[in-house]
């Protein structure tokens, strides 16, 4: 009766190859990586679409973010892209007085800008939310009797008068969030107030989001 011989591998050979496991799910995971990227880059594109549109130039911006000299040019804050929400964030003084409601000419000149850019086909199908936010100072006056009813009202004048300059009514909506989703802390470890930082989380911010869109 022959006898079979198998040949042993040496149990330090066993495992000479496990690198290239590894090595596949680290390419796999970039791939990945990188197709999450391309899917995300188009909002982006939208949004330098309405700078260009709106007359926004990026030597108009300082490193910070907000605009040099002269605050005529509302300031394109950022783009969530992943439900497809283009966001542009102003500062509520390009609009309003403290305490207002009442739209400053200057809020005026930028939103008919705006308003020219919502008008184009290419923004036909979208959704249109006015938000309007404080910081933390509290509010006591007839017409304003707390940052609610003041944030409401801003987002409010802003659709009223994207309505005259011929938005479409059925595309806005208008939300007040008093100073419940600040962008940085209105105070600071003791309480005490930060300027800069109130200043920030003052701000109206105009989202368009696709009709349709996955949430």
């Amino acid at each position: 009766m022959r006898k079979s011989y198998r040949h042993k591998v040496p149990a330090q050979d066993i495992h000479v190859n496990d690198w290239l496991l590894t090595y596949s799910d680290m390419i796999t995971l970039l791939l990945c990586f990188f197709a999450v990227f391309l899917s995300v880059s188009v909002p982006k594109s939208a949004l330098l679409h309405m700078q260009q549109q709106a007359g926004w130039n990026s030597s108009d911006f300082n490193g910070s973010g907000t605009a040099k000299g002269q605050p005529r040019i509302v300031v394109p804050a950022d783009a969530m892209v992943g439900n497809r929400i283009i966001a542009l964030k102003m500062s509520s003084r390009l609009f309003f007085t403290p305490g207002s409601a009442t739209l400053t000419p200057q809020g005026k000149t930028i939103l008919k800008k705006e308003a020219d850019v919502l008008l184009s086909p290419q923004y036909r199908n979208y959704e249109i939310t006015v938000e309007g936010h404080t910081d933390d100072t509290p509010v006591h006056t007839a017409e304003f009797p707390n940052n609610w009813v003041l944030s409401s009202a801003r987002a409010g004048a802003v659709v009223s008068y994207f309505i005259t300059l011929g938005v479409n009514p059925q595309m806005l909506r208008a939300a007040g969030y008093a100073d419940v989703f600040p962008v940085a802390p209105d105070r600071d470890a003791n309480g005490k107030a930060i300027p800069a930082n109130q200043a920030k989380n003052r701000r109206v911010v105009i989202k368009l989001q696709k009709i349709g869109a996955a949430e």
